[in-house]
């Protein structure tokens, strides 16, 4: 192994060691978004050259939900 690729290997393995680990599944009806989607995906094709995707309907949901409850966005360090 190159040293860097050692040094790596070292800090990913540290940072599953450190880091707080943890898995949630949430369960959305997505039918709203899938309607939306479909409304707008040939126009957005058109004037873009890509697909409309979901990313962009997580995104805003995740802006707006920080916005109404900007405790969300905090971070843990040591005991604070």
């Amino acid at each position: 192994m190159t040293p860097i690729r050692k040094k790596i290997a070292e800090r990913l393995v540290m940072a599953q060691h450190e880091a707080a680990m943890l898995t949630t599944f949430n369960e959305v009806d997505m039918s709203v978004v899938m309607g939306i989607r479909k409304k707008h995906q040939d126009e957005f094709t058109q004037k873009h050259a890509i697909k409309l995707g979901f990313m962009s309907f997580f995104v805003k949901a995740v802006v707006n939900a920080l916005q109404q409850v900007p405790e969300m966005n905090a971070q843990i360090d040591g005991d604070t």
